[in-house]
């Protein structure tokens, strides 16, 4: 997950906190279902790439999504272009 930010953006040692586990930890962060519904296929980003992160992000997801509507979801964030 990539943080933009300039140098006089971090005010606070609890904000650069944050930036820093969520670039390098981000495995151990709970997903909430708006951030998983809105992850979109990036452009230049491999299928096998974006499966892999969506299955991630998806395990740190706490809902009750079936696995139909996982699938669903995921073919629904592919680029268009590849579905044509």
């Amino acid at each position: 997950m990539a943080h933009k930010t300039s140098a006089s953006s971090i005010m606070t040692l609890a904000y650069l906190k944050k930036l820093f586990l969520a670039h390098f930890f981000e495995d151990n962060i709970d997903i909430s279902m708006p951030t998983l519904l809105a992850a979109k296929q990036k452009k230049g980003e491999s299928i096998k790439t974006f499966i892999e992160r969506f299955k991630s992000m998806a395990l740190r997801c706490p809902s009750s999504m079936t696995q139909y509507t996982l699938v669903e979801t995921y073919r629904h964030n592919l680029q268009s272009a590849l579905l044509a």
